[in-house]
């Protein structure tokens, strides 16, 4: 079961650099439950070196948890945690809703981390009914994932699949697309941008 690890002082939600204590909660039959704590002691680190440092010490009493409940985290401490892959939360309560409603933002997150990875997979026109002729939305394909590039999507497929038609919904036309002579490339203004029809040049 997933862990929450609360830091706080005294077992009240306090900013990071005050905080003395690491409480791990479990869910066991329906209710979250203490089932650790640490005591550390105060930070003092006044450089980046001794704060990371310290701030080190204190993950490490975290163990397995998945995420992290403070009152305020930022700057050096957060980027500890963040690059260690927690899920960070501040908050002025560590109640069992609290608690509940961070696992099912945790469980958002890994349904969108992995639908964007299997677009990301799957990133690329796809056949249609009609067998050689293949579709992608562009558009929408980059909105749902931004770092995804018209090359990335489209240069494999244009390689190595064979086709008679591409049918490519995009803003505009990809200027190295555009460029590309063993292409023939017809454009038709739809709402939104245009869609490009896309043969391969006969000899």
């Amino acid at each position: 079961m997933d862990k929450i690890a609360v830091i706080s002082r005294n077992q009240e939600l306090v900013p990071f650099l005050d905080c003395n204590q690491v409480v791990i909660y479990e869910k066991k039959e329906g209710q979250w439950l203490a089932v650790r704590n640490n005591s550390f002691p105060a930070i003092k680190g006044k450089t980046i070196g001794e704060l990371r440092a310290e701030t080190e010490a204190v993950r490490i009493l975290t163990g397995d948890a998945k995420a992290v409940l403070c009152r305020e985290l930022s700057g050096i401490p957060f980027s500890v945690f963040n690059q260690r892959g927690y899920c960070i939360f501040c908050g002025d309560k560590a109640d069992q809703e609290t608690f509940d409603g961070m696992v099912k933002d945790m469980e958002e997150s890994d349904e969108k981390r992995r639908r964007k990875e299997e677009i990301i997979k799957n990133a690329g026109p796809v056949e249609t009914e009609t067998p050689g002729i293949y579709y992608l939305d562009l558009v929408q394909l980059q909105k749902e994932c931004p770092d995804i590039s018209s090359k990335k999507a489209l240069l494999t497929f244009l390689s190595n699949i064979p086709f008679l038609e591409l049918h490519l919904v995009c803003a505009h036309i990809p200027p190295w697309l555009e460029a590309d002579t063993s292409f023939e490339k017809k454009i038709r203004q739809k709402e939104g941008g245009i869609q490009v029809t896309v043969t391969r040049k006969q000899c």
